[in-house]
């Protein structure tokens, strides 16, 4: 029976935790093995009784890669607050999906309409103002089918005579304007997340979180992870099931978080878009997520408990040579999946290498 993915994960963790050990003990089990060839005065290592337990040393491509946990949700939340000083008269649910021309909430029983854009309502929209806002506002009443002729980013007659049949759509004051705090600007459909505004409370403040609608993935990096989450890169996630899927980084934000010592660090929250639309993922559950950071392609590769650490510093092989051995010295490159890389004169793939037992 294969193990659950509770298992898998722990001896993936189990994997690093070993690698990290062998690099802290590098330094001790190199410079014994290194002091006997120095003292000698050659390359040469005395032949042992017991046969050594060996690697070969490899040309390949290496991929530093690690793996965080994240969770399923719809991605960061976003904070509403109110333009318009009254009472809280109505908000909608959590969970709930409010899509263009719908109300996120109401102010005096006076419903706030959610509106698509990129461009955020900052002030009164009436006849004769002009710019991208008032673009905006045409191009949603032209989705919802209110159409007006007037020219793109100004508000003319026309404009105003739409604001006025969506007004009375709605079942509010037909004034053929826009007041602050009449709608919303947000970049597409929501899904409501936290409601805080107390109905019967006054208007202000925060009263809700939203969040797309999407299905997403969401994980943590450390500041040193940064460079392994790009716009557009792939990543693998191990889902609670066994199963493996693959996804897409949609965005990265950095957030300021406590470090240890009581002060300030930088982590990084990164976005993944599920590439399968059919997986039907719990609300919340965990999932493996890795990512693929630098890669060294063609480079010849060893385990890393075959490195030994010189007193005199710097990094050698111990490599099988016929019926004998002899020590390498070697330049390291790319650390990654417990391998690293090496390069050195006289150093080739196809040789073998005597690692830790």
């Amino acid at each position: 029976m294969s193990p659950g993915p509770g298992v898998a994960r722990r001896r993936r963790r189990r994997r690093a935790w070993l690698t990290v050990t062998v690099l802290a003990v590098l330094a001790t089990a190199g410079a014994v093995g290194f002091t006997r060839w120095s003292t000698k005065g050659h390359a040469d290592v005395p032949k042992t009784a017991d046969s050594p337990a060996t690697a070969e040393v490899v040309r390949t491509d290496l991929v530093d890669r690690i793996e965080v946990t994240g969770q399923v949700g719809h991605g960061p939340q976003r904070p509403i607050t109110a333009a318009r000083a009254g009472t809280l008269t109505w908000v909608a649910d959590p969970g709930s999906v409010i899509d263009r021309g719908r109300p996120l909430y109401a102010v005096d029983a006076r419903p706030v309409i959610v509106l698509f854009g990129r461009t955020p309502a900052y002030r009164e929209l009436a006849e004769g103002v002009t710019g991208p806002d008032v673009k905006i506002l045409q191009e949603n009443l032209a989705a919802l089918g209110y159409r007006p002729a007037d020219p793109a980013g100004s508000f003319k007659a026309a404009t105003t005579a739409a604001v006025k049949r969506w007004q009375k759509a709605l079942r509010v004051e037909q004034t053929g304007r826009i007041a602050l705090g009449d709608v919303v600007v947000l970049p597409g459909a929501v899904r409501v997340g936290t409601v805080s505004g107390q109905l019967g409370a006054p208007a202000t403040g925060e009263l809700l979180t939203v969040s797309g609608t999407e299905r997403l993935v969401t994980a943590e990096l450390e500041q040193a992870q940064r460079g392994h989450a790009a716009d557009g890169a792939k990543v693998r996630l191990g889902l609670p099931d066994g199963r493996s899927a693959t996804g897409t980084v949609r965005a990265v934000a950095a957030k300021s978080a406590d470090d240890k010592s009581g002060g300030k660090t930088t982590k990084y929250d990164v976005t993944i878009a599920i590439d399968d639309p059919a997986l039907d993922l719990a609300e919340g559950s965990l999932v493996d997520v890795g990512f693929d950071g630098e890669k060294h392609a063609g480079v010849l590769v060893v385990p890393v408990e075959a490195l030994l650490a010189p007193k005199e510093g710097g990094y050698a092989l111990e490599v099988l040579d016929g019926t004998g051995r002899r020590l390498v010295p070697v330049k390291l490159g790319l650390f990654a999946d417990g391998k690293v890389e090496v390069s050195g004169a006289g150093l080739a793939a196809g040789m073998r290498v005597v690692t830790a037992a």
